[in-house]
């Protein structure tokens, strides 16, 4: 496409803006001449540039050909449905937005819509004020996904880089600021809200479990950075199983568990936090041997990957996620209870409650 909702140079992300409604086109469908005509000269009237058809063929067709920000298509038409067009649209671009017009409520279509990911369902007959917003909130969150991807292959291209340097400038790599791959994590945290400030949260939780447990202060800090990175190779992991709310396939599973050893790597060459790169391998161990990524078992797995994984976990339960509320902190700790003696030591356990207390 010719426009960009945002900018990115050597550095980074340098942020994100509606676009201007020239440069959204919009393909428009339905059977009706009339219902075209006027939906033309509304979204005309508002600067954006109109395309309209009868067919949903032929609206595909040109969709096909890319180009177009947003589809307003009606959900009853001969041959092919609004449905359709929108499952078979999204296939030629994941990133169009789609608005759903339909003159009679339709419980099974609206279910539908939202599954497929469609920014709204409208009723007809819809004023033109409400098509309009409609519209440009479509738009909007169209632009913000757009820089979402934008943001992640730019984060991914970052690794990358960090990766072939370790190859080729050990010495160099050692000497990457922590800082640095902290700012990785936090923008990695920052597309999803349900995710933001998590690491830190994790970090500052596992470093009153390693004081309680009484390690020494600078076991204590390790024990912090392992949490704070601790899922730093999920920037690797696909982004269809990250958010995925169902069941995970057993290779999506597999897949999603790649995430520590792809993390040891990443931070391997950082030689100043040994300790803390071992803990970031093992915070998924299990006493009982039937963690990942090596099944480690019993004394095997250190005190400070038990912390971090039991963080973890806690943390998320009492964080809001997308299908469910927030956990309070006593039902989460009521969950993790049975854990003892087999996820983690009864030690690491009773300090996370005094942590907590503290």
């Amino acid at each position: 496409m010719s426009w960009t909702p945002f900018d990115f140079d050597e550095t980074g992300p340098a942020g994100i803006g509606l676009p201007a409604p020239e440069a959204t086109p919009i393909a428009v469908v339905d059977d009706e001449p009339p219902v075209l005509a006027l939906l033309e000269k509304v979204l005309g009237r508002e600067g954006y540039p109109v395309e309209t058809f009868e067919s949903a063929h032929d609206a595909l067709a040109r969709i096909a050909e890319g180009g177009i920000a947003l589809l307003i298509t009606d959900v009853r038409m001969p041959v092919m449905s609004g449905i359709e067009l929108a499952r078979g649209a999204l296939e030629e671009d994941p990133d169009l937005a789609i608005l759903i017009l339909t003159g009679a409520a339709d419980t099974d279509s609206a279910v539908e819509s939202l599954r497929l990911g469609v920014e709204d369902y409208l009723t007809k007959p819809i004023s033109v004020d409400a098509l309009i917003e409609a519209v440009g909130r479509a738009l909007r969150h169209r632009s913000q996904g757009l820089y979402r991807h934008k943001l992640e292959a730019w984060l991914r291209a970052e690794v990358d880089k960090r990766v072939e340097q370790v190859h080729r400038q050990a010495d160099e790599i050692e000497r990457v600021s922590v800082a640095a791959l902290t700012a990785l994590v936090r923008a990695m945290e920052a597309k999803d809200p349900y995710l933001k400030g998590h690491s830190e949260k994790v970090a500052g939780l596992c470093e009153k479990m390693a004081e309680q447990i009484g390690l020494e202060p600078d076991e204590v800090e390790e024990v912090r950075m392992a949490g704070l990175l601790h899922d730093i190779g999920m920037i690797a992991i696909r982004e269809s199983v990250v958010h995925k709310e169902g069941q995970l396939t057993a290779e999506e599973y597999e897949h999603i568990q790649e995430h520590v050893e792809i993390g040891k790597n990443i931070l391997q060459p950082l030689t100043h936090i040994e300790q803390a790169v071992e803990f970031v391998h093992c915070h998924h161990e299990r006493l009982d041997g039937e963690g990942y990524p090596r099944g480690l078992k019993g004394s095997e797995i250190p005190l400070g990957g038990q912390v971090v994984g039991l963080v973890e976990i806690f943390v998320s339960l009492t964080e809001p996620r997308a299908h469910r509320d927030a956990h309070s902190e006593i039902e989460a700790l009521q969950t993790l209870r049975g854990g003892e003696g087999t996820w983690f030591e009864s030690q690491v356990f009773t300090a996370l409650e005094k942590a907590l207390q503290a």
